[in-house]
């Protein structure tokens, strides 16, 4: 008899999309939906259960459903997809969150255990190669807390792996996600008719299609893909040639006085300095993507066909 399959992170489209998917596409897969609060919109065959990642009992709690359910896979996606200024209660849901949840995984035994990352976690770098292989270090960014919280919870991960070889784990980490119904504050603000841009610098970024990174991460819940993966798409974009194919115009401002301007403002509203977000608009960070394609199967989405796939549902809803 097969074992369920638990996912944390219900609210977040990865998670929320991810229970979805599976629901449908193998109605009679146990699953075990974990989140502080129920959602709207919860599949029939999917067992609710209420867990608050930050309580220290947690993983006490977590192992117990765990080995009630018969959980055989975790797929772990409760992390912010867009940043809050309070740093203290992120850290304490992304990386002790995090850790909760290993601990749960080596009580209850868990078979498979796949992690939601993000390949933000290389670090914007001037230095960096052309394309950052999984092994490149994970340099992160001092000033995006939500990226280092990614980065500790790896390291979290990587030595507990170390410690419990019996457990099959699955680092899965996603470039910028686009398509019709995705939002963040990176698709809001690329979203934007006029773009703020950083005068002299024009990086190549890459996109993976919405549906491309849940195909990915529901072959990760249900089949064995030990190992680190860069999830992306094909090919990349300049950013000015990303903002003429939508029809937008961009703003240069110098890098200093951009920083000025958003200093306050993004303190307010993401609790970290305007730097952790636009030294992705700055520097390189492309990753290559040739590992997972061989484990997954090629993207059906390209960078550029991504791209558009987001333009034009935001046209589209212009005329409902």
């Amino acid at each position: 008899m097969r074992g369920s399959i638990a996912i944390t992170g219900l609210r977040t489209f990865l998670g929320g999309r991810l229970l979805q998917r599976i629901a449908e596409r193998q109605p009679e897969r146990a699953l075990v939906a974990i989140d502080l609060r129920r959602p709207h919109r919860l599949p029939t065959p999917s067992r609710f259960q209420r867990v608050d990642l930050t309580d220290p009992t947690a993983d006490g709690r977590l192992a117990e459903i765990f080995e009630r359910e018969r959980v055989e896979a975790v797929v772990h996606t409760a992390f912010r997809s867009d940043p809050d200024p309070d740093l203290e209660y992120d850290h304490e849901l992304e990386t002790i969150g995090t850790l909760h949840l290993v601990n749960a995984c080596a009580a209850a035994k868990v078979k498979r255990l796949v992690l939601a990352s993000s390949t933000m976690t290389y670090g914007p770098r001037p230095d960096n190669p052309n394309f950052l292989s999984e092994d490149h270090p994970l340099r992160g960014h001092p000033d995006a807390h939500n990226v280092e919280n990614r980065r500790e919870a790896e390291a979290v991960l990587a030595d507990w792996a170390s410690r419990h070889p019996d457990t099959r784990v699955t680092v899965l980490r996603t470039c910028w996600i686009m398509g019709p119904s995705y939002s963040d504050h990176v698709v809001r603000y690329l979203g934007r008719p006029v773009v703020p841009t950083l005068l002299g610098y024009d990086p190549l970024l890459q996109f993976v299609h919405e549906d491309d990174a849940l195909r990915v991460f529901e072959k990760a819940a249900l089949e064995e893909h030990p190992g680190v993966y860069n999830v992306v798409g094909r090919g990349v974009l300049p950013l000015s040639m990303l903002l003429r194919l939508a029809g937008k115009r961009s703003l240069p401002l110098p890098a200093p006085l951009l920083y000025r301007l958003r200093y306050y403002p993004s303190q307010g509203q993401t609790g970290d300095p305007p730097d952790g977000f636009y030294d992705y608009l700055r520097y390189l960070w492309v990753a290559d993507g040739a590992r997972g394609w061989a484990a997954f199967g090629p993207p059906v989405y390209s960078t550029r066909e991504a791209w558009m796939a987001f333009v034009s549902a935001r046209r589209m809803r212009r005329y409902r």
